[in-house]
């Protein structure tokens, strides 16, 4: 019996946009770099959370610093 392969996500659950950004996603929407990225982070000026083992820049942070509106 063989086994079917099966995607490991659908491209809907690998897109957390309505929760919030991946690194690779914040900073090409702002025009960073991702070692920019991870500069603020370490300062303070940018917040994560992490879902499982994945940082997420939460969608209120792109509000607060003005690249998206609510």
């Amino acid at each position: 019996m063989s086994a079917t392969k099966h995607p490991r996500h659908s491209k809907q659950s690998d897109e957390p946009a309505w929760f919030g950004y991946r690194i690779s996603e914040w900073s090409e929407m702002t025009g960073t770099s991702r070692v920019t990225t991870w500069r603020n982070v370490k300062r303070g000026d940018l917040k994560l959370v992490y879902v499982g083992p994945t940082p997420i820049v939460p969608r209120s942070e792109a509000i607060r610093l003005g690249f998206i509106t609510s």
